[in-house]
């Protein structure tokens, strides 16, 4: 029996939920948190990773959209490009366990259905390739235009695909009908995650604050109140959660990795590779780099005009970040060296915010994926019978908590593999997590008196909140 739905929109900021009138009655009528963020690097695959397990993007080793592994550049929104990483994996797609895995081992079940990138779909449930609940991806474009496991799934919807014309977002009319026609009677999954890509892509092409974007905002508005009230119609006791994967800004600049390279010294040139990720950008050693190699490379990075807070681990280059803060361990196999925020205020204290291309892609009106607030602030909307009512939160909370609150809410066990904590403060079953207020922390990395880029933190609940960072050159 449903008991949890999770409604993920893409790229939806925090600001934009009072142009959402059925989300900001949700809001009102439920939890709401002022203070939720982004996992970092903010980018839609990572969000959907630590969505799937309740731990960093350093330990699901899913650091951003685009990855570099064994040799093989992997596009994390296909699901063959994952179906390969998962080979290279030694047959696991996530080295942490998932939620989905955890329901099947309490006799439960998760069912995600995305209209975003049906690679984004696989990675909220990676299990269902094994049976563990299902996937079910509408995305309507490209060589993956319709994407369901299991395999039983995708039989019984062999010819059920998303309608290709008929208005405004479809694809999102035609989830709402398969998930009341088909996956609640049939799946009878106990939680239920719904992903909506759809203001993503408006917001690229269009940046964000413009009436394309108020028009899909009020678009998606109408979806999200058809979706809940459809679906509370067969399960009125369910817990709804709603949030985003990542916020948005709007681009000053476009880089070409080729530009982007071009900085780092020429005997190292070919030793490292450069991932662009729309606001960040990953670097990846293509063999082992001794500490002065690595330090050459870093150096070469952070002398860019283009670069903004740079993390790496290890090393000890003026100005860089530790990368562990930032996004948990890395795994050590997965051999990133550095993530680089494109983001960051120039000798004029204005923001400059640069988005990756390559190959001569288009320059996009928006993005995200920098340490900048405007691409770490998320909104986190909690409505049902187990949350409190009309109860507006500064008490911070990001992607990690909500697998762990999801466990609790259904009275499992937390699995030691997810870092989140619960978010009791929000649920009438939970004592809350007391008076204490958050404790705010600052690193700063000085490259010189005039270049100093500067981490924020919370520390609240045993956990630590990257909330986010900046570089200032005057």
């Amino acid at each position: 029996m449903l008991s949890t739905l999770l409604v993920v929109i893409d790229g939806l900021r925090a600001t934009d939920v009072p142009k959402m009138p059925f989300l900001a009655e949700l809001a009102r009528c439920g939890v709401s948190y002022g203070q939720a963020r982004s996992v970092a690097p903010s980018l839609t695959r990572p969000a959907a990773a630590s969505l799937a397990t309740g731990a960093a993007p350093g330990a699901t080793g899913i650091a951003g959209n685009r990855l570099w592994a064994d040799g093989h550049p992997i596009d994390t929104g296909r699901p063959d490009h994952l179906e390969l990483l998962r080979s290279l994996r030694g047959n696991r797609l996530l080295p942490v366990p998932t939620l989905g895995e955890h329901l099947a081992d309490h006799g439960r079940k998760l069912v995600a259905v995305g209209t975003g990138s049906n690679g984004c779909t696989l990675l909220l449930n990676p299990g269902a390739v094994d049976g563990h609940g299902a996937v079910i991806g509408a995305h309507p474009s490209g060589h993956d235009a319709f994407y369901a496991r299991p395999e039983s799934v995708r039989r019984r919807l062999a010819g059920n695909t998303p309608r290709a014309a008929g208005g405004q977002f479809p694809e999102l009319d035609w989830a709402t009908d398969l998930i009341v026609d088909y996956v609640m009677p049939e799946l009878t999954p106990d939680v239920l995650v719904v992903w909506s890509g759809e203001l993503d892509e408006v917001q690229h092409g269009h940046g964000v604050d413009c009436p394309a974007g108020d028009d899909a905002l009020s678009a998606i508005d109408r979806r999200l109140r058809r979706l809940i009230d459809r679906v509370r119609e067969q399960a009125p006791h369910i817990d709804v959660i709603v949030t985003a994967d990542h916020g948005f800004s709007n681009a000053t600049h476009a880089l070409d990795v080729a530009e982007m390279t071009s900085p780092i010294p020429p005997p190292l040139s070919g030793d490292v590779q450069l991932v662009h990720n729309n606001g960040g950008l990953l670097v990846y050693p293509r063999r082992r780099l001794r500490t002065g190699e690595a330090n050459a490379v870093l150096d070469a990075i952070m002398s860019a005009g283009w670069s903004g807070p740079t993390f790496a681990d290890g090393g000890t280059v003026p100005g860089v970040l530790s990368l562990a803060d930032l996004c948990s361990a890395q795994r050590a196999d997965d051999g990133l060296l550095a993530y680089v925020s494109l983001t960051y205020y120039d000798r004029h204290g204005d923001i400059r915010v640069g988005h990756s291309t390559q190959n001569g892609d288009a320059h996009l009106a928006g993005g995200h994926g920098s340490t900048s607030s405007a691409d770490m602030r998320i909104p986190l909307v909690l409505n049902g019978p187990s949350c409190r009512t009309g109860h507006e939160t500064q008490h911070p909370a990001d992607h990690l908590d909500i697998p762990a609150t999801i466990c609790r809410l259904m009275g499992l066990p937390i699995p030691p593999s997810m870092s989140g904590r619960v978010l009791s403060e929000a649920s009438l079953r939970g004592a809350g997590n007391g008076s204490e207020p958050p404790k705010n922390r600052r690193v700063v990395a000085e490259r010189s008196a005039s270049d100093v880029t500067t981490a924020h933190f919370q520390e609240f609940s045993g956990r630590q909140y990257f909330l986010t960072a900046e570089r200032h050159r005057t």
